[in-house]
């Protein structure tokens, strides 16, 4: 008969309740994998940032694993912050990336924010239009001889002015005044105080000024699919890294893009339309609540992740068509394609 020792009996006790403890952690779970913290250069106040506003606000970031610092900039601000590497994601123009690209800087295309470019061509409403209701591009001939809005030199309100205005025939150094009137706050006010008789208008302006305060009329809506054909398929806004950052945070990555194409899915869900609108109404101060409803149920469609080969190319052409680069980029250095979603299924209403 073997004898066991008190020491013994000790031991084995010790070792069947660290067994027992063991087994309860595991039925608890192990702890998660700690949230990888990645900085987003974002633009503030605006709807082509839209999906990273509704990722941060209603925490799919953090379900995706994510710790998100949110840095706010304007202009070519956010695409310098990716190049530095003081932002690892930046959600800017695709025309921009394209830019970039071509000059060889090390970024990349994994999601789509927006489709369609968010503007919307605006004139005050005692303006007389004769052809405001004919087919594109006779409304823009109307326009010769006015003031009209951008927000700043080479920004894409004054870029995509311009080839409006030469694909209607018209000169935009001689039929039109360009006028430079800064961000949202200043361009409502110019147009409500005659700075300017249009403006192009982006996001939240012409929720302000057209439904809002009913200062002014809609030319051309870009966003709604008016205009030339070239913006019906596109690529306007979108979430770049460096491939640099991609090769060594792949996970990381994945996990941003399940996010935004999570954050779209409910900006595009009916049923979701008083979660979305909270978010509207915590990142666009001062917009009526109402005109937010409006612009998101005519325009949640544009907030879809995929990128396809025609709406790069589609870029492409625009970038092309400015001058700013000599030949197309091919789609493979344009997209990181492994990361970018392949198919998006938006929700219908019921």
């Amino acid at each position: 008969m073997k004898v066991i020792l008190p020491g013994r009996i000790w031991d084995h006790c010790m070792s069947a309740l660290f067994a027992l403890a063991l087994f309860i952690f595991g039925l608890i779970g192990a702890p998660a994998f700690a949230a990888d913290h990645v900085k987003i250069a974002a633009f503030q106040s605006t709807f082509t940032n839209f999906p990273i506003y509704v990722a941060a606000d209603l925490k799919l970031f953090q379900k995706h694993n994510i710790d998100p610092e949110i840095i706010y900039g304007t202009g070519v601000q956010l695409t310098n912050m990716v190049v530095s590497g003081a932002a690892d994601f930046g959600g800017f123009a695709v025309a921009h990336g394209i830019t970039l690209v071509s000059q060889r800087q090390d970024v990349r295309l994994l999601v789509l924010n927006q489709t369609r470019p968010p503007f919307n061509l605006i004139v005050r409403n005692d303006l007389a239009l004769p052809n405001l209701k004919a087919p594109y591009p006779a409304m823009i001939r109307d326009l010769k001889g006015l003031k009209l809005g951008i927000s700043n030199p080479g920004a894409d309100t004054d870029t995509t002015l311009r080839y409006l205005l030469r694909d209607a025939g018209l000169d935009p150094q001689k039929d039109v005044r360009l006028v430079p009137i800064g961000d949202p706050s200043t361009q409502v006010g110019a147009v409500k105080n005659r700075t300017v008789d249009g403006t192009i208008a982006f996001e939240p302006i012409q929720t302000e000024a057209v439904l809002a305060l009913k200062i002014a009329k809609p030319v051309l809506d870009l966003q709604g699919g008016q205009g030339p054909e070239i913006f019906r398929d596109y690529a306007y806004n979108g979430i770049f890294a460096r491939q640099s950052f991609l090769d060594k945070n792949p996970q990381a990555a994945r996990n941003v893009v399940a996010a935004i194409v999570e954050a779209e899915e409910i900006i595009n869900d009916p049923a979701q339309i008083e979660r979305v609108l909270q978010v509207a109404k915590n990142n666009m101060s001062g917009i009526d609540a109402a005109a937010l409803r409006q612009f998101i149920e005519q325009y949640r469609g544009i907030f879809t992740p995929v990128a396809n080969e025609k709406a790069i190319a589609n870029v492409n052409e625009f970038v092309k068509a400015e001058h700013l680069i000599t030949s197309a980029i091919p789609y493979d250095q344009v997209v990181a394609t492994a990361f970018m979603p392949k198919t998006f299924n938006a929700p219908k209403s019921k």
